[in-house]
C-alpha cells in the first residue's frame, strides 16, 4: 500500500475485491478526528465518503489514512465511553459462564486500547495478551503488551513466544482495518483448534437505523452486516456460532465464531432477517438520510446564527472524533468558540484545525452559557444529569442529530 500525503484511494471492495463500487453519501472533507491539539494550526483535510459494493453490497471507506497518522497520539480510552467498561464487564461473564473462556484458556484482545476488558479475565486465567499500537495506554504485570497492529506477520512472533490461543477477541476494532485478509490469515494462524473468535463491531443496522452519521469518521473504515461478515470469515473456516445486536456505541453487532465447521442456528437466521428490514434498500436509505442531514445542517446553522445576532452565548459539550465528523460536515468551524468535556485529556486542547477550544466543565458557570450544543447526543441525558449542578436554570440545550431539536 502507497499512501499519498498520508492517503490511500483503494479502487476495490475490502471483502470480496470488486471494482464495481458506488459513493452512497458524501461528507465534507475531515481532518483525522481525534487529532485535538495544543495550539491551532490548519490539518489535512481528506475525503469521508461511503461507497457500497454492487456485487456484495457491502459498504465501506475506499480511502484509508496512514495509521501512523490516525493513531500517533491516540487519545480515546475506554473508561472514558459511557457504560462501555460495564459492558466489557458483562461481556467477560458472558465468556466465563459459557465456558469460551475457561480457567487454563489463553486470551488475546486485538485493539486493546487501555486493557479494560482484558483486566476483567485477571483473577481467571493466567495468559493474557494484549495488542495495540497504543500501547502506552496501560501497564499491567499480569498482562503481555505488545505495541504493534495486529498483523499476519505478527501473529508468527505472537505463536513463538507464546504458543496457540483458544479465545482471541477483537472488539470496536475490526471496522478501523483495511487488510481484513491479512488479519484473518493472523488470527488463523494462532487460533488453536475449535477456538472462538469473539468479534464487536460498529454496524451498517445502527447507521441506518440511528442516524449515526457521526459514528462514520477515518478510523471507521467498515460498516458490517451479519451476511457480510459471516461469508468473509467462511473463507477462513470461522463459523458463525452466535450473534447479538448490541446498544454499545449506539448499534453493534457481536459476533461468536467458532474455528471448524457449525451448523447455523435459527437464532442466526432469524437475526439476519431482522437486520435486512433496515439494510435493503441501502442506497434508497442512504439518500433519504443525507436529505434529512442537509436539513439538519441548515437547522442548526440557521439557530446559531440568530443566536449570535441576538448576543446570546452558545458553547458545545462533547469533544470527540464524531464531533469533528459533525464540526466539518455542518460547516461549524467558525459557529462555536469552546466545547466542554469530561476527559481530562482533552482539557485547554483544540478541535482538529479549528479555534474550538475544550475545557473543563466545572468553568461552565464562568461562561454564563444560554444554549448548549450537545454534540454527544446518544448521551445527552447523561450529560445533562451528571453535570446538572453546573448548569445555570436559564440555559436550553441542542441535539443536531438524530433530528435538530431544542430540549
Amino acid at each position: 500500500m502507497k499512501f499519498i500525503n498520508h492517503e490511500f484511494k483503494r479502487k476495490n471492495c475490502r471483502l470480496c475485491g470488486s471494482d464495481n463500487l458506488k459513493n452512497v453519501y458524501s461528507f465534507n472533507k475531515n481532518p483525522v478526528g481525534d487529532d485535538y491539539l495544543k495550539n491551532y494550526k490548519k490539518v489535512n483535510k481528506y475525503d469521508l465518503k461511503l461507497n457500497i459494493c454492487k456485487n456484495c453490497k457491502f459498504v465501506q471507506l475506499s480511502n484509508v489514512i496512514d495509521p501512523k497518522v490516525v493513531y500517533g497520539e491516540y487519545l480515546y480510552v475506554t473508561q472514558t465511553s459511557h457504560g462501555l467498561s460495564e459492558h466489557f464487564k458483562r461481556l467477560s461473564k458472558y465468556l466465563i459462564e459459557s465456558k469460551i473462556v475457561k480457567k487454563k484458556t489463553k486470551v488475546l484482545e486485538i485493539g486493546s486500547n487501555d486493557g479494560t476488558l482484558l483486566k476483567f479475565f485477571k483473577k481467571y486465567c493466567d495468559a493474557l495478551v494484549a495488542v495495540d499500537p497504543a500501547a502506552h495506554l496501560f501497564i499491567d504485570k499480569k498482562i503481555t503488551n505488545i505495541g504493534d497492529h495486529f498483523s499476519y506477520q505478527l501473529s508468527k512472533k505472537i505463536l513463538k513466544q507464546n504458543g496457540k490461543f483458544q479465545t482471541i477477541i477483537a472488539n470496536n476494532v475490526l471496522a478501523n482495518i483495511d487488510d481484513l485478509n491479512n488479519i484473518f490469515k493472523g488470527v488463523k494462524n494462532i487460533i488453536d483448534k475449535n477456538g472462538h473468535l469473539i468479534i464487536e463491531t460498529f454496524s451498517l443496522y445502527g447507521v441506518l437505523k440511528k442516524n449515526l452519521i457521526d459514528n462514520i469518521y477515518h478510523e471507521h473504515l467498515s460498516y458490517f452486516t451479519i451476511e457480510s461478515l459471516k461469508k468473509f470469515a467462511k473463507k477462513y473456516n470461522f463459523y458463525l456460532k452466535d450473534v447479538k445486536f448490541l446498544e454499545v456505541k449506539g448499534g453493534s453487532l457481536r459476533f461468536i465464531f467458532k474455528e471448524g465447521y457449525l451448523k447455523e442456528s435459527k437464532k442466526i437466521f432469524k437475526s439476519i432477517e431482522k437486520e435486512k428490514r433496515i439494510t435493503n434498500n441501502i442506497e434508497r436509505k442512504f439518500k433519504n438520510l443525507q436529505k434529512q442531514n442537509n436539513e439538519n445542517s441548515i437547522r442548526l446553522n440557521s439557530f446559531l446564527n440568530n443566536k449570535k445576532k441576538q448576543l446570546k452565548n452558545v458553547a458545545g459539550f462533547g469533544a470527540s472524533v464524531g464531533t469533528t465528523t459533525l464540526i466539518y460536515d455542518f460547516k461549524l468551524e467558525n459557529k462555536i468558540n469552546y466545547i466542554f468535556d469530561n476527559e481530562k485529556r482533552r482539557f485547554n486542547l483544540y478541535c482538529p484545525g479549528t479555534k474550538i477550544k475544550v475545557l473543563n466543565p466545572n468553568l461552565i458557570k464562568k461562561y454564563d452559557l444560554d444554549y448548549i450544543v450537545i454534540f454527544a447526543w446518544r448521551y445527552a441525558d447523561i450529560i445533562i444529569k451528571r453535570n446538572k449542578h453546573l448548569f445555570n436554570k436559564k440555559t436550553k440545550f441542542v441535539l443536531p442529530l438524530p433530528k435538530f431539536k431544542i430540549l
